[in-house]
């Protein structure tokens, strides 16, 4: 399992020999990284391939809407980050516990005054100051994710590459989805229970009475009897 194999078919005749190269990768299992639903009351549902033989359950976890965290930063002179050195660059604490998943956004929709010319740079760095995820996208759309990210305290840097002219006022998009399953209003509807290797049935997931105009993430966890084998995310937009 996530190990490469390598082979090849030789295809022979006239004469002549011809060989193609094939590469397998197996895994536990096949499913959408991410699914999207919408509506304050909605569904979705989506195929799941096995690649092992044993008990299977999916787990629901959230959904949980936005967290913005405001701020504002100003034109980087040199623009060049370096988180030692603050001039053009906001410092935002961030703390994570008990999270599957976590996601940091800053994009255009997410600065106070829409500009085209305005581009932002993240970065995001663990408690003893190790850089662990970046996002330096043209223009602002910038985006951080991290499956199951260990309990810490993190900061992300939003740096000021260009900022058209003066402060830029902007907002975090933060989601933090929990591990433990069953906190939110994401319920599992129907699902295997029994996996065999080839094997492919339907997760069926809704949810109901979230917020009207918020975007929430959610996750339906993937285990086997050893445990979490994978998350498939949920994006829903009410």
């Amino acid at each position: 399992v996530d190990t490469w194999a390598f082979g090849s078919l030789t295809w022979t005749g006239g004469g002549y020999a011809v060989r193609s190269p094939i590469a397998a990768k197996a895994a536990l299992f096949d499913a959408p990284a991410s699914v999207s639903g919408s509506g304050v009351d909605g569904s979705v549902e989506f195929p799941i391939q096995f690649g092992f033989d044993g008990a299977y359950s999916a787990a629901p976890h959230g959904p949980v809407p936005s967290t913005p965290v405001a701020g504002a930063v100003d034109q980087d002179p040199d623009q060049t980050f370096d988180p030692n050195d603050p001039t053009r660059t906001t410092a935002i604490p961030l703390t994570t516990d008990g999270a599957a998943f976590l996601r940091l956004r800053v994009a255009a929709q997410d600065l106070a005054v829409a500009d085209p010319d305005v581009d932002l740079d993240i970065y995001l760095y663990d408690s003893a100051g190790n850089e662990v995820a970046s996002s330096t996208a043209g223009g602002t759309d910038e985006l951080i994710e991290l499956v199951l990210p260990p309990d810490d305290t993190w900061t992300l840097y939003v740096h000021g590459w260009q900022t058209a002219g003066g402060p830029v006022e902007f907002e975090v998009q933060t989601w933090a989805v929990p591990a433990t399953p069953s906190t939110g209003a994401l319920v599992i509807d129907d699902a295997p229970s029994i996996a065999a290797i080839g094997a492919v049935g339907t997760i069926r997931a809704s949810w109901v009475g979230l917020d009207p105009a918020a975007e929430y993430v959610g996750a339906v966890s993937h285990s086997s009897a050893s445990g979490l084998i994978g998350l498939t995310l949920v994006d829903i937009t009410t």
